[in-house]
């Protein structure tokens, strides 16, 4: 697969859906550990920032040649450790860890988050290729 369409199916997608679960995820915990804290209108920025920086680490898994089931499982566990990393230095750096256990609820977020845009992707890649085998087999019996 070339640069951009990966970009587009799997950078966009994962932005996209990351940046509505960021949202809930947002929400509960912050409901968790200080529920009597209230944002103003740049508090929307958040997840769409929060969102590009968990884009970011899917560069991993790009590759121009298909990659055999070890390759790919390796990349997907190196893009969570870096996913992990990223997203917890920025919020311990930015001073909006205040326990340990606000952490591990972020990291467990993280985790969430990551399964649920790959449940996502995963989903969508196999209607796509239903729908190539259905035309395919169309094809093929049309022409038999």
């Amino acid at each position: 697969m070339d640069f951009k369409t990966f970009f587009v199916k799997k950078v966009m997608m994962s932005f996209f859906i990351s940046i509505t679960c960021i949202s809930a995820a947002m929400a509960f915990i912050g409901m968790s550990f200080e529920p009597e804290t209230r944002f103003g209108y740049e508090a929307f920025l958040s997840p769409l920032i929060f969102g590009a920086l968990a884009s970011l680490p899917v560069l991993v898994q790009y590759s121009k040649r298909e990659l055999s089931i070890r390759q790919t499982v390796i990349r997907k566990a190196i893009h969570f450790l870096l996913l992990e990393v990223v997203m917890l230095s920025i919020l311990y750096f930015l001073g909006l860890l205040t326990s340990v256990s606000m952490a591990v609820s972020i990291g467990i977020s993280i985790l969430v988050i990551d399964l649920t845009v790959n449940l996502v992707l995963w989903i969508n890649d196999k209607r796509i290729a239903n729908e190539f085998n259905h035309a395919l087999k169309k094809l093929q019996n049309d022409h038999i």
